[in-house]
């Protein structure tokens, strides 16, 4: 893709995530600040919608990104290590949770579930040991996509015990994205999911996943299950 066509599908995708509402090419002017016509910016969203980056919802002039459109936007976001300063934090925070709650599921996703603003699930595959959390924070969002979104996270809530192994196999000891149909365990068409399982000095494994609206904020959110990794890979406690 060439530079114009991914700096415009970026600004779909930024303000799409920021507003829930179908991007035209008049706000596209406004947010990506390039010397160029509303028509030409209407050329690039056409061009964009041929390749199935973006689509037209409905009869409104604005578009959305596709699955596709998506994909392509992860794929070029840069995810840096998590600082140790952002560790820290997290260490700190944990250890508020984990006076809240006995079990170590728990805490991990309720926290997950407060920073991310999307339903968490986190698993202790050893011992057995899972819980999910947050799915009312999903009913902040009030577009139709998130509306099918809850479903489907619901859904994942209570197959958990059954889908909890096969996320942990699908996965390496990275974060994974997986947009709508992507899904490697259940069908999905709403639904954007962040999955990392890690071994942890005990020589257990975890799973943290987060499981939200495909217009979620993947950068904050895969750095967020990041940090957390890494604090749980790095603690004896």
């Amino acid at each position: 893709m060439d530079y114009r066509l991914a700096h415009v599908l970026r600004g779909v995708v930024d303000e799409y995530i920021a507003t829930g509402k179908p991007v035209g090419s008049e706000r596209l002017l406004e947010i990506l600040g390039i010397s160029v016509s509303s028509a030409t910016i209407r050329n690039l969203l056409r061009e964009l919608e041929d390749l199935g980056y973006v689509e037209q919802p409905h009869t409104s002039a604005g578009r959305i990104p596709t699955d596709k459109g998506y994909r392509y936007y992860i794929d070029q976001l840069t995810f840096k290590d998590p600082s140790e300063q952002k560790v820290q934090s997290i260490k700190h925070k944990y250890q508020e949770y984990q006076e809240e709650f006995d079990r170590p599921a728990q805490a991990l996703a309720t926290m997950l579930a407060d920073m991310t603003h999307a339903m968490a699930i986190t698993s202790m595959l050893g011992s057995r040991d899972i819980y999910g959390s947050g799915i009312s924070k999903l009913f902040q969002f009030i577009d139709e996509d998130t509306q099918n979104a809850v479903q489907e996270a619901s859904i994942l809530l209570d197959n958990i015990h059954e889908y909890v192994n096969k996320f942990a196999d699908a996965n390496t000891d990275a974060a994974h994205v997986y947009i709508g149909q992507e899904n490697p365990v259940f069908e999905s068409k709403h639904t954007s999911m962040i999955v990392r399982t890690m071994r942890l000095p005990t020589g257990e494994t975890a799973l943290l996943l987060i499981a939200g609206p495909k217009r979620m904020q993947y950068r904050k959110n895969v750095g967020t299950i990041n940090a957390v990794a890494s604090l749980l890979e790095n603690t004896n406690e």
